[in-house]
């Protein structure tokens, strides 16, 4: 009987009492805070399309400054202009040319799910309020370099 019994307990050791733990958690969502670069009003005579991208390298957010102040300067207002890539992104969302100051456009929120990352964002106005003027609406911030893909919702 004790023979059997050590023999029993040598199995129960070796194999284990395994209900499959071995699997990793599940991903749990994080929102991301992201970092203001600057939240605004293009003229409209840019020439810039309604868009919201990824930008990931220096040279295409310097050819967003450069359009982006083919009329005014409004890089002046960004919070910061130098970058460093290799640690972050931008997100741009950018609206089309409006008829009145009353719209806006805003990044709602930012959540990391497993597969991806998903940018929340709305344009809100009413083109009988706010004063006339041609306006495009913008919204630009910064957030840490991930390789997931970014969705615009």
């Amino acid at each position: 009987m004790k023979t059997f019994f050590l023999s029993f307990m040598c199995i129960i050791m070796l194999t284990g009492c395994n209900d499959d733990d071995s699997s990793p958690a599940p991903f749990e969502p994080v929102t991301i805070t992201p970092i203001l670069i600057s939240k605004n009003y293009l003229s409209g005579g840019e020439n810039i399309p309604q868009q919201s991208t990824v930008i990931s390298n220096q040279t295409d957010w310097n050819n967003l400054i450069t359009q982006m102040n083919s009329i005014n300067n409004v890089s002046n207002n960004f919070t910061e202009i130098n970058i460093d890539f290799t640690n972050y992104i931008i997100l741009l969302v950018l609206d089309r040319v409006r008829p009145t100051t009353s719209y806006t456009i805003n990044i709602v929120s930012i959540i990391e799910y497993e597969e991806n990352i998903i940018v929340d964002f709305t344009a809100t106005g009413d083109p009988l309020n706010g004063f006339t003027g041609i306006r495009q609406p913008y919204h630009i911030v910064k957030i840490r370099r991930s390789s997931k893909p970014v969705i615009f919702q």
